[in-house]
């Protein structure tokens, strides 16, 4: 245990923070191999939703380069820092629940994989953004480039990789990369007014639009649909369809818990 990842659970939202402000939060492979393993802890707990943040002024500033004498020494070593960054990042891709980045300053390298990893990206408006690898001589994964490019757009993209450059939150806004600029110091309250919106949807919901809008990002021909109709009119086999069904004629507010048919999703 590093010490710099920490994991809670509050009102059915898990929270990880990576706090390691000595070094500007630049994050080392025990560093991924631990979020990899909270993040199972927090799946593990039935949330509704997830978010990642750093410490003030620092969202991760990017790789923990004084270790790259070792974790880079050889192929074998380069690959397992590799899959470990990969494993992270595609577990929080792939999360069956929506995951929010709550940048606060620089999110630069690595901070920027995991932030296009997220559903949702909130940052202040004294964030920087960037990916910095022409300037060290290095690429990131396709995986990666990929799930930039679905943010961005390709044009974009190719912007940010070739130029290294650090643009601001308005500019990332305007690119697509930003879900929404917050101002300084503002950054926690629009993070609990977005996961309050998540908790009160239904779970089930969430995931099958974050599985649809991924899938059809990967192959917009739709030729993986089997079933287009069956698998949109199977929402109203569940509990939480019946449960709002329910609450419209009383006149509540239905109480979803992500069953479907009975069944825990």
């Amino acid at each position: 245990m590093t010490g710099h990842i920490l994991s809670s659970v509050e009102n059915q939202v898990g929270y990880l923070q990576i706090a390691r402000p000595e070094k500007r939060n630049a994050i080392t492979l025990e560093m991924w191999m631990e979020l990899t393993d909270q993040l199972q802890r927090l799946m593990a707990a039935s949330v509704r939703a997830i978010v990642i943040a750093g410490v003030p002024g620092n969202f991760v500033s990017g790789a923990d380069i004084l270790e790259f004498d070792h974790t880079k020494s050889s192929p074998e070593a380069a690959r397992r820092s590799f899959l470990a960054v990969d494993e992270f990042c595609r577990a929080l891709y792939e999360a069956p629940v929506l995951v929010l980045a709550a940048i606060d300053g620089f999110a630069i390298g690595a901070g920027l994989e995991l932030a296009v990893s997220c559903d949702i990206r909130l940052a202040t408006r004294s964030s920087k953004l960037g990916i910095t690898s022409a300037k060290l001589g290095i690429t990131i994964g396709r995986a990666h480039i990929r799930r930039l490019m679905a943010v961005v757009g390709a044009a974009h993209a190719l912007d940010l990789l070739t130029t290294g450059r650090l643009i601001t939150a308005d500019e990332s806004y305007h690119m697509g990369l930003v879900t929404e600029v917050v101002p300084d110091g503002k950054l926690a309250e629009r993070v609990d007014a977005w996961v309050d919106r998540y908790r009160r949807r239904a779970p089930l919901s969430l995931a099958w639009a974050k599985e649809a809008v991924h899938r059809i990002s990967a192959d917009p021909s739709l030729g993986w649909v089997r079933d287009d109709a069956g698998e949109s009119i199977a929402c109203f086999e569940t509990d939480d369809f019946r449960e709002a069904v329910r609450a419209f004629r009383q006149h509540r507010t239905p109480t979803f818990h992500g069953n479907q048919g009975g069944k825990d999703r």
